[in-house]
């Protein structure tokens, strides 16, 4: 009863933190779509089609280890990149209410991982590395997700 009593206290306060801050601390800043989250979603199928090399790799998917951790509860996406080769697991930002939202959507990177167990979040990066990833994720990602949903995009500090 009592370690039940603490996983409880412990979950309770996790989604405290996700509710607060939208994640669980985001490398650099959230970007909203002013738009639902299914049709982000559906933007976000539209890039996996159109660019398969942003889909996780099978021989990189050992490494996506979130449910196994209990992190199930996160609605997230992986995106890959080459070249350096490096994964960003981006989650949608807010509670249940927020993702709701028909006329706004936030995604944020939580963590990336450059081919191994460890994924590093934004306290394991100095500021020159955040911003690379920051510029790389709107280049790469943000730009065609913009193009496919055709809304306005803003973004948001994720503290």
């Amino acid at each position: 009863m009592k370690k039940v009593l603490i996983n409880a206290l412990i979950l309770i306060f996790i989604v405290g933190l996700i509710s607060g801050c939208g994640t669980l601390g985001g490398i650099g800043d959230n970007i909203y779509f002013a738009t639902s989250k299914k049709k982000l979603e559906t933007a976000i199928d539209s890039l996996y089609a159109q660019h398969p090399e942003n889909k996780i790799l099978q021989e990189w998917k050992i490494f996506d280890t979130w449910s196994a951790s209990g992190y199930d509860f996160l609605e997230s996406r992986i995106f890959y990149f080459s070249n350096p080769d490096e994964m960003y697991y981006v989650t949608f930002v807010g509670d249940s209410t927020v993702l709701a939202d028909t006329g706004k959507i936030g995604i944020g990177i939580l963590a990336i991982n450059k081919g191994n167990y460890k994924w590093l979040l934004d306290a394991d990066l100095d500021s020159k590395e955040e911003k690379r990833i920051e510029k790389r994720f709107d280049n790469e990602i943000i730009s065609k997700l913009r193009e496919y949903t055709k809304v306005r995009t803003w973004k948001e500090s994720s503290w």
